[in-house]
């Protein structure tokens, strides 16, 4: 396990990738993965998860209008946050790697997601959306200096 934190720099030497960065990076991978299948099967499912939650009692109040936009969005909406949730993954695989490059992958593909739902179908912007991906973009700004 123990290996796991190490990456070899450019002189061939092991530089050690903090248990933070590591931890993160591991959630990111976690998510990136389930936020890609959700975004390739919504469209296909959108017409019958409002059915279900119509059906079932206590859900049609989370159902609101705004969830009906996004989830009737469309094939251009949700390949567009397959590609940026893409590129947030690529961006922890090269913080994985500890290559900066990464963060500013990471960092400028979910802000880009947070946007879409706005720009694309319209919705106005909501602060409490910007909780997990902020919390995340400050945790591995901490971890910057870690990387090359």
């Amino acid at each position: 396990m123990e290996e796991l934190n190490f990456q070899e720099n450019n002189n061939g030497q092991q530089t050690k990738r903090p248990l933070l960065l590591t931890i993160l990076c591991i959630l990111t991978f976690i998510s990136s993965g389930l936020g890609i299948m959700s975004a390739l099967t919504t469209p296909f499912l959108a017409d019958y998860m409002i059915e279900l939650f119509n059906a079932t009692p206590g859900f049609d109040k989370m159902l609101t209008p705004e969830a009906i936009a996004v989830l009737k969005a469309g094939w251009f909406y949700y390949l567009m946050v397959t590609g940026f949730t893409v590129m947030s993954l690529f961006g922890a695989i090269y913080m994985w790697k500890l290559q900066k490059i990464g963060f500013h992958l990471y960092t400028i593909a979910n802000i880009i997601i947070y946007c879409l739902p706005s720009i694309i179908v319209g919705l106005p912007f909501h602060m409490i959306g910007l909780i997990f991906p902020g919390m995340f973009v400050a945790l591995y700004t901490l971890n910057l200096k870690f990387m090359k």
